[in-house]
């Protein structure tokens, strides 16, 4: 299959590794240091279980305009969710003269992003999906450290047989690049599921400059965490999703015994980079309080985390 990745970070060239390495073709668009650095040499990746070093094609994000996009299967969205809204107007300019256009597959954080891509772009070509068990972060401009399985799983808006097919396509793309990949009939579900994971440790442990190890392992802030989780499954209900206390248990054992790493907010409150708060922790606030619910753990720890970021910046 022939991807673009939008989005050279961490999750993304990992995931372009993986399925280089596979045989698939991949283009990725980038910026700043990182972009400079991928034309100029080769992308490098650290894993446990791989290392890849090769020359990778790269685009600046204006050059995407003047690429022919029948050439690509798919587009996968890597980047931050902040930059979903302007994207999607881009990726609108770019498909509008286009007879045929490839499937957008957004795994980033959050669970708006669908929502937001269906504002510009067809919802019947747009997949969602999420990724899990890894981390993954640019340790230097073109140098990536990875650790994790990077467990995925897919399902596509609207149920047609053509999405089918590319589904199943797109699984066994990623099965054969070690991404083991699952497809799911609720996938609503399974990014809110995913998004219980990112509100009980992304703010945290991006306010207390700590891995997830750390706050995992004590007593106290694991307490924390719990109740950061709980509130996102209440959260989730204002959408008509019901997620069980064995669900949260679920996740709360997943991010436990998981590796420590630090989170995606963290890596971005270290490098002074726009944090994903409305992405993460807003949205657990606004879907409770549209059910007349406090969130009195986000809540807490998003104002501080903002207060104190955003003051030091």
């Amino acid at each position: 299959m022939n991807f673009l990745i939008l989005g050279a970070g961490g999750i993304g060239s990992y995931f372009g590794a993986r399925l280089i390495e596979s045989g698939n073709e991949v283009s990725f668009v980038a910026r700043g240091k990182q972009l400079q650095a991928l034309q100029q040499k080769k992308l490098k990746l650290q894993h446990p279980e791989f290392c890849f070093e090769q020359k990778v094609i790269s685009y600046n994000i204006e050059e995407i305009t003047k690429l022919d996009f029948s050439n690509f299967d798919a587009v996968l969205l890597t980047t931050k969710s902040t930059s979903t809204l302007a994207l999607s107007k881009l990726l609108q300019i770019c498909f509008d003269n286009e007879e045929k256009i490839p499937y957008i597959v957004s795994l980033q954080n959050g669970v708006e992003n669908e929502e937001i891509l269906s504002e510009c772009l067809n919802n019947e070509y747009i997949i969602a999906g999420l990724t899990r068990k890894i981390g993954a972060h640019i340790v230097s401009p073109a140098v990536i450290s990875a650790t994790g399985t990077a467990e995925t799983i897919l399902g596509s808006l609207k149920d047609t047989a053509e999405n089918q097919i590319f589904l199943k396509n797109l699984q066994d793309a990623f099965n054969k690049a070690k991404i083991p990949t699952f497809l799911s009939s609720n996938i609503k579900l399974e990014l809110w599921k995913k998004l219980i994971i990112n509100n009980g440790v992304n703010a945290i442990c991006a306010l207390l400059r700590k891995e997830t190890g750390v706050i995992m392992h004590h007593e106290k802030l694991s307490k924390i965490v719990y109740g950061l989780m709980r509130e996102t499954a209440n959260a989730a209900l204002n959408k008509g999703i019901s997620i069980s206390k064995e669900d949260v248990d679920e996740m709360f054992e997943l991010i436990t015994n998981f590796d420590s790493i630090k989170p995606s907010m963290l890596v971005d409150v270290e490098n002074n980079r726009e944090i994903e708060l409305e992405e993460i922790c807003n949205v657990v606030i606004r879907n409770c309080e549209a059910q007349n619910l406090d969130a009195p753990y986000t809540r807490t720890i998003s104002t501080l985390l903002e207060y104190t970021y955003y003051k030091d910046i």
